[in-house]
């Protein structure tokens, strides 16, 4: 089979030719980009929610990151096609002595802890007098342990899509170990471009924490030198990745060869390198060395967001699209959709 030269756009990226059509294409890409979103802009709040340091940015991130994982999850059912599906993935094999065999059904889970320990932070923030009359004078320990809940699970819930992938047969492109690598620093990087954002216009400066003033210039720059490390590490993720692709079988070439330089290499290069890699790097190092309060950093972090945000999508759409340009496209002959007439 060979590969057709373009591609059109359809739904949330581009859409792969007649004859290389995508079992799992933007639907699954939106869940698991969602997915690292919300579990990392989740993380943050809690790791200064520890450190008494989120303030308002712990309540937003909280909020938020939980609708972000409410919506991944949604995004995979309508994948599944029917609900009764997706209730069913973590109980298939019970009846067989079985459970939990896959890495779908620890991702439910995951995600399912993600979606509970949300709920929980959200009573404490929104109803503290209800929460106080339940906890009492365990209200304080009950919230630190499940900062480390939330940090723990948001990290595991990032990692197993990666693996997810990687236990797919028959995609010699995913056979990767560097896959987690790369999912969980570019999600880093997500969760801190939106924490940063949060911070930058939504935190109350100078709150008293501990007797003492805490600067929100201090957070600002914390939070850039995390969204830098982060795009630090993707890169060396990419270039692991990329090296273990091109190493690992003679196979995995073709989609590579389409990803470096063919069919999606403007959208690799371009979204994913330029747009999601080289321009937050670059204005991470000079908010490093203005004002985050100032007029620069007003414009300057609008800007990392959103091009962190339209390079992470791309990034996770063609890791799953380019996978597709493989032949002799086993086991996926004659496949069918996974989703329903009903989703459209």
């Amino acid at each position: 089979m060979q590969a057709i030269s373009y591609v059109s756009l359809s739904g949330w990226g581009p859409y792969m030719p007649p004859g290389f059509h995508m079992i799992w294409g933007w639907r699954i890409a939106a869940a698991v980009f969602l997915t690292a979103l919300g579990s990392m802009s989740m993380l943050l709040a809690a790791f200064y929610d520890i450190r008494d340091k989120g303030g308002r940015m712990t309540k937003i991130n909280i909020t938020a990151g939980w609708i972000f994982i409410l919506a991944a999850l949604a995004f995979f059912i309508i994948d599944l096609g029917q609900p009764t599906r997706a209730g069913n993935i973590i109980f298939y094999g019970y009846t067989h002595g079985r459970l939990a065999q896959s890495w779908m059904d620890w991702g439910v889970m995951f995600l399912g802890g993600m979606v509970i320990w949300g709920i929980i932070y959200l009573i404490m923030l929104y109803l503290p007098s209800l929460a106080s009359s339940i906890l009492g004078r365990n209200l304080r320990i009950t919230r630190i342990v499940l900062d480390y809940l939330v940090m723990i699970t948001g990290i595991a819930a990032t990692i197993y899509t990666a693996f997810l992938f990687a236990a797919a047969g028959g995609k010699s492109y995913w056979w990767n170990g560097a896959l987690p690598i790369l999912w969980l620093s570019s999600g880093l990087g997500y969760g801190a471009a939106f924490s940063l954002l949060v911070a930058r216009f939504f935190y109350m400066p100078n709150i008293k924490t501990d007797g003492g003033s805490f600067d929100v210039r201090h957070l600002l720059h914390e939070l850039s030198w995390v969204d830098l490390l982060a795009v630090i590490f993707e890169g060396f993720a990419w270039t692991l990745f990329l090296t273990v692709a091109y190493t690992n079988h003679y196979e995995a070439r073709i989609p590579l060869t389409e990803l470096l330089l063919q069919t999606y290499a403007p959208y690799f290069w371009g979204f994913v390198v330029t747009l999601g890699i080289a321009i937050p790097l670059l204005l991470e190092i000079a908010l490093l060395r203005v004002d985050p309060m100032g007029n620069f950093a007003k414009w300057a972090v609008p800007v990392i967001f959103i091009a962190v945000i339209v390079g992470g999508y791309m990034l996770r759409y063609i890791v799953i699209a380019v996978a597709y340009y493989y032949a002799p496209f086993t086991p996926l002959i004659n496949a069918e959709p996974q989703w329903g007439p009903w989703w459209g």
